[in-house]
Order: structure tokens, then sequence, then C-alpha cells
């Protein structure tokens, strides 16, 4: 039977997080012996937390949201002109948003 790209991706992705989870009692030792073990651990956890969130190159791309491909929500400013994001507000043009430009 012929193996997809994307079920081999996964297969290998399984993989990895299964030698990662895999105790390596000899790089453990030198981590103890150098005063590093704690960092290493902690760098494993964050491997592990990286390719548990890797997407398959090779599955079809899915259908996301506008505005929804990180979690960001800009926070906002209330100026005499409307609302505007906080970023807007730190550059160089902070008054000019601040004084009424609206026409009635």
């Amino acid at each position: 039977m012929k193996q997809t790209d994307i079920e081999k991706w996964d297969r290998a992705k399984t993989l990895m997080l299964e030698s990662l989870h895999k105790p390596d009692h000899e790089l453990r030792g030198c981590a103890y012996n150098q005063g590093c073990k704690d960092e290493l651990m902690e760098i494993r956890d964050q491997v592990v937390e990286l390719v548990n969130h890797m997407m398959n190159p090779h599955a079809p791309p899915t259908k996301i949201p506008f505005g929804k491909k990180n979690d960001h929500v800009e926070p906002t400013i209330t100026t005499p002109n409307g609302e505007i994001s906080e970023t807007l507000m730190s550059g160089a043009l902070n008054a000019h948003y601040m004084t009424d430009h609206r026409e009635y």
C-alpha cells in the first residue's frame, strides 16, 4: 500500500515526539554534570510544544476566517475621530489623531 505524503509526515512527527519523550540517560547525565539539566528539560518541553503545533505542509490548507490567523487583539484608543489602534497612536502622528478633523 502506497503512503501519501501527508501520512508519512504525520508518522515522522509522531516519531519525533516519541524521541523527545524517550529518556536519554546519557544526555541527561551530561547535562547534570554540566549543571544544566533543568535548562535541558525546559528546552525539551518547548520543542515538544513547537512540534505539537506544527502543521503538516502536505495537508490541504484550511480556510481560516479573516482576522483569525493569530489570536492577537489590537487594543484601541478612543480619539475625537473614532477608535484607532494603540500602535497607530504611539507613532509620530499622535497629536494629529487627537485633534478633531470631522466636518459637520
